[in-house]
């Protein structure tokens, strides 16, 4: 199960990275071309922010119940934080993570309840800060699949 999910979560790390991508670019696109917030801009954040939901459940399986390195790390919190690499499983990366997210998702609430252009310039700013979160946050030493 432990191996499964990992995979998962590793293979879904590419879609929220893809769709934050995407929807900044997009966001940032429409913001300098004052361009006229449509249906396909709004779903842009939506898949990115669903797709960053559900990364959060995988990875908050493994963080709570599956992940040897958390299993470890809570055993004696202090020694681990001591460790780099299960400080960076036990704390640093659950932090960033959730903190890119929330930052996605209030880009994605600003921008829905924005007029005009603003709507671009709120999604533009969260998800640009929240997929550079992402990026500083993902373990790259893992493999890529």
């Amino acid at each position: 199960m432990y191996s499964f999910i990992l995979d998962l979560h590793s293979i879904t790390r590419w879609i929220v990275l893809i769709t934050g991508i995407v929807a900044t670019i997009a966001a940032i696109i429409g913001w300098v071309k004052k361009k006229e917030w449509t249906a396909t801009d709004n779903k842009m954040g939506l898949i990115y922010t669903i797709s960053f939901d559900i990364q959060l459940l995988l990875g908050l399986m493994l963080y709570l119940w599956l992940s040897p390195l958390t299993k470890l790390a809570f055993t004696d919190f202090g020694a681990a934080m001591a460790d780099k690499d299960l400080r960076f499983y036990a704390v640093e990366h659950l932090a960033m993570m959730l903190l890119a997210l929330i930052l996605a998702h209030v880009g994605r609430v600003l921008s829905k309840k924005a007029i005009g252009v603003k709507k671009f310039m709120w999604a533009a700013i969260f998800f640009g800060i929240s997929i550079l979160l992402v990026l500083g946050s993902i373990p790259w030493e893992r493999p890529l699949l």
